[in-house]
């Protein structure tokens, strides 16, 4: 970042009097401490250039990452096997989502839009396919357990 430098001219009675105002430059600033966090993507795949101005706030300290990103333990989350045609899906609690109804005509999974849990009705379940599972009564006993 190169330096900015501003003239600035004020009256006074008499005379001009001009002075110059140099503005801080982050290119002179040395990393003295980093932690090994420091150049590692946040969990939203966040992640900034070496000498990028932003990385100020590391200095003497670490930069926390979190190693679970959300993508990935959606995806280890086990299907959710339905006898009906439809579902709802409600994460319950203070910071839960509302109630979605989830239709489960079609051969296939179907996503909460909000939490991203999947559903699928029973006769289309494949293990193999599908990975592993829990019954929609077993979901709704989590739900419950959200909300107290």
């Amino acid at each position: 970042m190169a330096a900015l430098s501003l003239r600035m001219l004020s009256k006074s009675k008499a005379n001009i009097v001009a002075t110059s105002v140099r503005a801080f430059s982050a290119s002179t600033v040395k990393y003295i401490n980093e932690g090994p966090n420091v150049y590692k993507p946040t969990h939203t795949g966040q992640v900034w250039d070496k000498d990028d101005y932003r990385n100020l706030r590391f200095v003497d300290k670490d930069k926390l990452i979190n190693p679970n990103w959300a993508i990935n333990l959606i995806q280890e989350d086990p299907v959710v096997v339905v006898d009906k045609n439809h579902a709802w899906s409600n994460s319950c609690g203070a910071l839960g989502h509302p109630k979605v109804y989830i239709n489960l005509d079609k051969p296939e999974i179907a996503v909460c839009g909000y939490s991203g849990r999947k559903f699928i009705q029973k006769k289309y379940y494949n293990e193999a396919k599908h990975g592993p599972s829990i019954t929609y009564e077993a979901y709704l006993e989590q739900m419950k357990g959200d909300s107290r």
